[in-house]
């Protein structure tokens, strides 16, 4: 135990070395994807939302503005978030808030005409506000608490749940998505198992909807312009069991994957674009992300999913070499109360994440978007940013 003492320090400068050099390289790459990519339009159509259709027209249809709106609600969102936990100066501050800016599939939404990017960095204020509120009193509590659920509102906005068009579509509901989940992938066959009702109201559409996971919308309209809503949202269930009964074991199997997918997107990557996993948007997404330098955008996305795995083996040991003096100094309340405050922010994390992973992933099988989750995997970066160094803010 002397001997990892006296050599800790020396191996924690190392440590932090490394993390530096690879966060500013993934900066350096980050900056030239965005010199190469803030003239153009990603080839994504239509935002997704009403709310941000809207704001798009509000910034007089300007691409450029809303990039930066997007760059700068990211930016300052990551570091505060930092900054909340472990104070550090103006540069460091600066340099930890466009680590986390230029992660490729978060940087990809911060420049693309789609909702995801805000929805990201209202995931980290909502965070961030929800951490903080236990530990205030009286009316900061409440203006907490109005924080919390103008994020939630916000973001549901950006999502376009709340948009009249997608809340009277066809399959839009639990029951539907829950056919979207269970049955999708087996659904030509299972088809003959669904009933002559279904069978005469769908037809040929059953082949056309197994061949893609959004096809699945071309079943559901014509099965409810039919039988109406009501029962069609008895047939979707009737589908489900039967999917769930019949193929458990592949549908537990797909449901991982897309969990993963979402929560640890740089590791699942690699996998998809290895044609090792699933039916899912990554490959679509990350062919609009190469319109435009390609060559640069594959070398920055593989660095980028290189670089995930190494931060966090070299950010265990770093972790490891500070713990260890300080288990050897013996315990103390402080450093209790230290470790207790970590353990409910990280539950306060690990449970929002949990919740939004689990609902993305059963909105239906072959659906796994990683820009859904751009604020999930920013997580990831944030204790590795820590250990680069700071001063710990007094009963943080």
């Amino acid at each position: 135990m002397g001997y990892v003492k006296k050599a800790a320090p020396w191996l924690r400068g190392v440590l932090r070395g490394m993390l530096i050099i690879g966060f500013s390289i993934q900066i350096l790459l980050g900056a030239c994807w965005i010199c190469c990519n803030f003239g153009q339009v990603q080839g994504f159509g239509e935002p997704d939302s009403a709310l941000y259709g809207g704001l798009l027209r509000l910034l007089g249809g300007s691409p450029a503005l809303l990039y930066v709106l997007q760059l700068g609600a990211a930016f300052l969102a990551g570091a505060l978030f930092l900054q909340e936990i472990r104070p550090v100066g103006t540069g460091p501050a600066i340099w930890r808030g466009l680590a986390l800016l230029t992660v490729p599939f978060a940087l990809q939404c911060h420049l693309a005409l789609q909702p995801y990017s805000l929805m990201g960095s209202l995931f980290l204020l909502f965070l961030l506000a929800l951490r903080r509120i236990p530990g205030i009193h009286g009316g900061r509590r409440a203006a907490g608490l109005l924080v919390v659920l103008a994020c939630v509102a916000a973001y549901g906005g950006l999502s376009g749940m709340a948009d009249a068009d997608r809340r009277g579509a066809p399959g839009y509901s639990i029951e539907g998505a829950l056919a979207s989940r269970f049955a999708w992938p087996t659904l030509w066959n299972d088809f003959g198992l669904y009933g002559e009702e279904v069978a005469e109201a769908v037809g040929s559409l059953a082949w056309e909807a197994s061949l893609y996971p959004d096809n699945m919308r071309l079943l559901q309209e014509g099965l409810e312009s039919r039988v109406g809503g009501e029962a069609a949202r008895g047939h979707y269930l009737r589908m489900a069991k039967i999917g769930w009964e019949r193929h458990a074991s592949v549908v537990v199997r797909q449901i991982g994957w897309d969990v993963l997918g979402y929560a640890v997107t740089p590791v699942v990557f690699r996998l998809q674009m290895e044609g090792e996993a699933y039916d899912s948007y990554t490959g679509r997404n990350y062919e609009v992300m190469r319109e435009n330098a390609p060559v640069l955008t594959r070398d920055y996305v593989e660095y980028g999913c290189w670089w995930f795995v190494g931060m966090l083996g070299v950010s265990a040991v770093l972790a490891l070499l500070r713990v260890i003096p300080d288990e050897a100094a013996g315990p103390s309340g402080e450093r209790r109360r230290a470790y207790g405050r970590l353990a409910v922010s990280l539950g306060i994390c690990l449970l929002a994440s949990g919740l939004l992973v689990m609902a993305l992933a059963m909105r239906g099988a072959g659906r796994m978007d990683y820009r859904q989750t751009i604020g999930v995997n920013a997580l990831w970066y944030m204790g590795p940013l820590l250990l680069t160094g700071g001063r710990r803010r007094k009963g943080r």
